[in-house]
């Protein structure tokens, strides 16, 4: 959960790290995080690139991890790192199909058949409990995946976003479905203050984050109700449900997935240090990524130095065991780093349009342009503890 109102994106890469991070996070002479947020600001892509081939050995890289390329971490820490192989079954493979046909708009795919014929599972001593599996979502259902964000959750009523209390939103919601200069007015509830805005500013940075299932109450820090099937506590998103409980391979203990957190990045944005403690569940939490790359930290302390770890697209974290209350955020999120199966697919083409309007089926030759400067995440947890 995010412990921290949406004004703790930064909304522009040079502003500085006081006006993100909370004044109680600075004034912390022994917050191990604050460093690192600095280094990051302003580092290049191409720096961060050689980085996570290399990383020095000095304090704002010496934890830098990079799925992919684990060997300069390995020398950093000889014994922290344990990376397993383990096979994809044709349970797993099947359960992708699934997901895509759960889904209200479902994508034209290829082979499933043809994905990795192994997934690897990373985890650290470092850090127990926190399980690493790089690229294990394939392309065809990452694209799936963000045309249901689109299309199939963020227009449903009782799915809240951040824009709710400020703007009156078109009904259903569809974030493409009207043209870019369409204004977009102030609520009756809004600040004196708030002035329109247009459907293009929304889509550009406005939109920060959309709550599915338990809707969580980011003034209170807590979730309204725990009560399920009611206004506040709706159903979870089956197709995301299903794509969740058919990777069983991966989430060895299992979650019922009753709420999450669909997090929109632009380039430079940050997510502060926090802890996610609002359940009353403690089942693994369960991240996974689409689009830009980021670089992820997570600590079981915040005096200690957290790991830095390099996350792209199609890349699942879970952080259960003792890092289930970890420490957590994001340093910096780089733009034009989406892969092109993702940012370059004609989602207008291959997306199926059975009884879609029109409007939001011609909206889906945005999707791809968007995906060039927008990291999306998910983080996906249980909230009750049965």
């Amino acid at each position: 959960m995010l412990s921290r109102p949406d004004a703790a994106y930064s909304s522009n890469v040079a502003d500085t790290i006081v006006s993100v991070l909370p004044k109680s996070h600075l004034q912390e002479s022994n917050n191990s995080f604050k460093p690192l947020y600095k280094f990051y600001r302003h580092l290049p892509y191409e720096e961060f690139d050689d980085l996570c081939y290399e990383p020095e050995s000095k304090l704002e890289t010496e934890t830098l991890l990079d799925p992919i390329f684990p060997g300069g971490y390995k020398k950093l820490h000889p014994d922290d790192l344990s990376i397993a192989n383990y096979p994809i079954t044709a349970e797993y493979i099947e359960s992708f199909g699934k997901f895509i046909n759960a889904s209200k708009s479902r994508i034209s795919v290829g082979s499933l058949s043809q994905c990795a014929a192994t997934f690897e599972e990373i985890t650290l001593r470092s850090v127990p409990g926190l399980r690493i599996y790089p690229g294990i979502l394939t392309p065809d259902v990452q694209r799936q995946l963000l045309v249901n964000v689109i299309e199939e959750y963020l227009p449903q009523e009782t799915h809240l976003t951040n824009l709710h209390p400020s703007y009156i939103l078109p009904q259903p919601f569809q974030l493409f479905g009207l043209p870019p200069g369409t204004i977009i007015p102030p609520s009756d509830t809004a600040l004196a203050a708030a002035t329109p805005t247009t459907l293009g500013a929304l889509q550009e940075r406005k939109l920060r984050w959309v709550t599915l299932g338990g809707q969580y109450n980011w003034t209170t820090k807590k979730y309204p109700t725990f009560e399920p099937h009611t206004r506040e506590f709706p159903d979870f998103p089956i197709s995301l449900s299903t794509l969740l409980k058919g990777a069983s391979a991966i989430f060895k203990d299992g979650i019922n997935p009753e709420a999450s957190i669909v997090n929109f990045y632009s380039d430079g944005d940050i997510l502060s240090p926090h802890q996610d403690i609002a359940e009353l569940s403690s089942a693994d939490l369960v991240s996974v990524n689409l689009g830009c790359e980021a670089i992820f930290f997570c600590g079981l302390a915040k005096d200690k130095m957290p790991l830095q770890l390099r996350v792209r697209s199609g890349d699942i974290v879970i952080m259960g065991g003792e890092s289930r209350f970890a420490w957590h955020g994001i340093g910096r999120v780089w733009d034009k780093t989406a892969p092109d199966y993702l940012a370059g697919f004609d989602y207008y083409e291959h997306v199926e349009n059975g009884k879609i309007p029109a409007n939001v089926a011609s909206g889906r030759k945005q999707y791809g342009q968007w995906m060039l400067s927008k990291r999306i995440n998910l983080n996906v947890r249980q909230m009750l503890d049965t």
